[in-house]
């Protein structure tokens, strides 16, 4: 694992795959977390010495969740302009 900063970076293919399932490389280790530790998990997690992927798993989601939703939740707004889509079947029965 190599650390610049909070950016992680996989030295594995091992690594790279945990970290694309944890979402993509390089990770970011939020700022009340040392990235030294989330290095360490990541790379017990890569070599499966234990279960160590899911508490940076948690870690991440609780430090990057609430942008998650707030994002989620202003790209779902559509305006009242917008038609209905039509389903398949209406379009058929047409």
């Amino acid at each position: 694992m190599r650390i610049r900063g909070r950016r992680l970076y996989p030295s594995t293919l091992s690594e790279r795959r945990i970290m694309m399932a944890l979402g993509g490389t390089p990770l970011y280790a939020p700022r009340g977390v040392s990235p030294y530790l989330i290095a360490r998990r990541v790379a017990r997690a890569a070599k499966g010495e234990s279960g160590d992927l899911g508490f940076v798993r948690d870690v991440l989601a609780r430090h990057t969740g609430a942008a998650r939703v707030q994002a989620a939740d202003s790209s779902t707004v559509t305006s009242p302009d917008e038609p209905e889509a039509l389903s398949g079947q209406a379009t058929i029965a047409a």
